[in-house]
């Protein structure tokens, strides 16, 4: 940190509560922060400040001539005005001997005299003319001059109505989209150069430009100050398009490239390195990134290009996905088939920092396009490196998800949470046996029945597609069936074993449901069914115990209801609710939000091995081995009632 800002800093600190009266000016020009280059920044004359535009407060204005590097800081003291009433302010000398404290060794810097106090017209102030606040040394590198405006400059505001944006000549200037505030600065001399922080990845710039400034000019630098207080730079390739080849930075192949995009627009501007990755150019208002395909391999410098637009425009707070992409295929011709597959493999992999991707393919620039469903296409239509914002058709399809998100009634949810266990305990209910499966399987005697009606379909039109394709379904159906068969013994087997202390719980739909529910009924146990509305699939079944049986509006809180208080859950081959309900019990145990209970899952080893290749989750290494012993397999209801029992015997 420059000291002898920090050391004003601390002469200006507020000395008491009083000092919260004084506002801050909106927009007090935030991109403004970078610090000069050298010790400090002199201020030899009183600053004035620049003509507000547009209701913003402007950099101050500061001589060229003040903008070099001197060893001791003449340190402006703060007026009076800037004071509140009745607070201690700190006198000059007191900055001074913080920054002669702060700064052994550097030289003390000597104390002003009055003719070197900031006017109080120049402070900043608000619009009931107060002083500003200097909350931080971003403001106070402002006052001092860091960013100082130059003679010829100017300036664009209110940059989000891009439409609506003209320069004094009446020209509408290209924005990327999210910039609140454009400068445009002239250079004309090594000092102006200072607009450049000396930080980091922008020295050599800095330094290279400030020595060869006369072979460059006519030049302007842009300054885009963005929603967040930041800024960035680029510098202006529109009124000498020559300065490609002399710019310091860039290389042979980005100059080819940049001579190529000269060729179809000068609206250009390469971008000064910051301290994270920066894309190199400003084309038509569009961050672009320039790579060249010398191995023929699109996805890879496409994915290098991604990773650039994307820091660059997360820093800065600017649109996501409106960045573009320059490719050079180094005089080859790269088939559009094989472009479009790189580009779709880098979409498919994550985050998009870019709508456009401009191919100089075989001579001529060709347009690939983002089309409505995500993918790069070549686009004839489209004029290459043409502003383009999102259009309307694109901006269609973000819905306001979520304030049409419908509201969950919270006094439903709690009457869900609570009501059902209330109603177990009452019956005297001390655990649950919990058993989930399709609702799809019908029972064996519907099954057989849908069977012979299938064949005498079939006999009766034996050329009939629709006959054959409903016969090889009830067959299958008919071969599921067994595991109706097996539900069902399930819950008669915990109906009688748990002595009415030990409920058999389903979601209280068919199939699998019903079949367990079924079982238990019949042997004159408590069965249990939680039901959840559904459009189809999902009404109720038979066999639930009157009193015991539930309908939920959440899948949310019936979940919660399917586990709580089980001392096993059984698992039948099921389809997507199944499995969810599966993958959620792994998950909350391996998280340990869950104490662990025993998970059966019925049926061949081979069936669920088909299904959900768990050896292939632990050798990926995507589990851990030990995350295998959370489930056993299980064949017969016996098997699955003995497995929960074992468990809790050795608890």
């Amino acid at each position: 940190m420059n000291r002898a800002l920090l050391a004003v800093l601390l002469a200006l600190a507020p000395a008491g509560p009083a000092f919260a009266q004084f506002r801050a000016v909106p927009e007090v020009a935030p991109g403004l922060v970078s610090p000069l280059a050298g010790a400090g920044a002199a201020v030899a004359s009183p600053l004035t400040t620049a003509p507000a535009l547009a209701g913003v407060l402007t950099a101050p204005t500061i001589p060229s001539a003040a903008l070099s590097a001197p060893a001791a800081l003449p340190l402006p003291a703060l007026p009076a005005a800037a004071v509140p009433s009745g607070a201690a302010a700190a006198p000059a000398t007191a900055a001074a001997s913080v920054a002669e404290s702060a700064a052994p060794g550097i030289g003390a810097p000597t104390a002003p005299s009055a003719s070197a106090e900031l006017p109080a017209a120049a402070f900043p102030r608000g619009a009931d003319g107060r002083p500003a606040v200097l909350r931080s040394l971003k403001d106070l590198a402002v006052l001092l001059g860091d960013g100082a405006t130059l003679p010829g400059s100017r300036f664009f505001d209110g940059a989000g109505q891009r439409g609506a944006l003209v320069d004094p000549a009446g020209e509408a200037p290209s924005i990327p989209q999210g910039v609140r505030r454009v400068e445009s600065h002239p250079l004309r001399s090594p000092a102006d150069v200072d607009l450049i922080p000396r930080l980091g990845n922008s020295a050599a710039m800095h330094d290279e430009l400030r020595a060869h400034l006369s072979a460059l000019l006519p030049i302007d630098i842009f300054v885009y100050h963005d929603a967040r207080g930041g800024r960035f730079l680029g510098l202006d390739l529109s009124r000498n398009p020559d300065n490609v080849g002399r710019l310091p930075d860039l290389q042979a192949h980005e100059v080819a490239t940049i001579r190529r995009i000269q060729a179809v627009t000068r609206d250009l501007q390469v971008l000064v390195r910051e301290q994270g990755a920066t894309p190199d150019l400003i084309v038509n208002g569009v961050p672009t990134e320039m790579k060249s395909v010398f191995g023929g391999d699109v996805s890879v410098q496409v994915a290098h290009a991604n990773v650039q637009l994307l820091a660059h425009a997360k820093r800065h707070g600017l649109g996501l996905g409106l960045g573009a992409v320059a490719l050079d295929m180094d005089g080859r011709e790269i088939p559009v088939e094989r472009v479009e597959a790189g580009l779709a493999a880098v979409r498919r992999a994550g985050d998009i920092g870019f709508d456009r991707v401009y191919a100089f393919n075989g001579g001529a620039w060709q347009t690939y396009a983002r089309d409505v469903d995500g993918e790069f296409r070549l686009s004839r239509a489209e004029r290459p490196f043409a502003s383009h914002a999102a259009p309307a058709a694109r901006a269609a399809l973000i819905p306001r998800a979520l304030a049409q998100a419908p509201q969950m009634n919270l006094r439903e949810v709690e009457r869900e949470i609570t009501e059902p266990a209330r109603l177990l305990r009452a019956r005297g209910i001390e655990a649950i046996v919990t058993a989930y499966g399709s609702a799809r399987i019908p029972s064996p005697e519907a099954a057989r029945a849908r069977l012979a009606q299938a064949e005498a379909e079939a006999a009766a039109g034996p050329k009939s597609a629709e006959s054959r394709r409903s016969l090889a379904a009830a067959r299958e159906a008919l071969r599921m069936s067994k595991y109706y068969g097996i539900a069902r013994e399930l819950g008669a087997l915990v109906a009688r074993e748990g002595g009415g202390r030990v409920a058999m719980v389903t979601g209280g739909g068919p199939g699998i449901m019903e079949g367990a529910n079924r079982g238990a009924f019949e042997a004159g146990g408590p069965s249990v069914g939680f039901n959840i509305v559904l459009p189809h699939e999902q009404n109720a079944n038979p066999y639930a115990t009157p009193g015991l049986e539930f309908s939920f509006e959440n899948f949310a809180t019936r979940k919660m209801a399917l586990r709580r208080g089980a001392m096993g859950l059984v698992y039948f081959p099921g389809g997507f609710g199944t499995m969810d309900e599966l993958f959620e019990v792994l998950t909350l145990i391996q998280t340990g939000k869950m104490p662990r209970v025993p998970i059966v899952l019925i049926g061949e080893k081979s069936y669920w091995e088909k299904i959900l290749d768990f050896s292939e989750f632990d050798r990926m290494g995507l589990i851990s081995h030990e995350d295998l012993s959370m489930f056993t397999f299980a064949e017969t209801a016996e098997q699955a009632w003995s497995a929960i029992q074992r468990f809790h015997a050795v608890r």
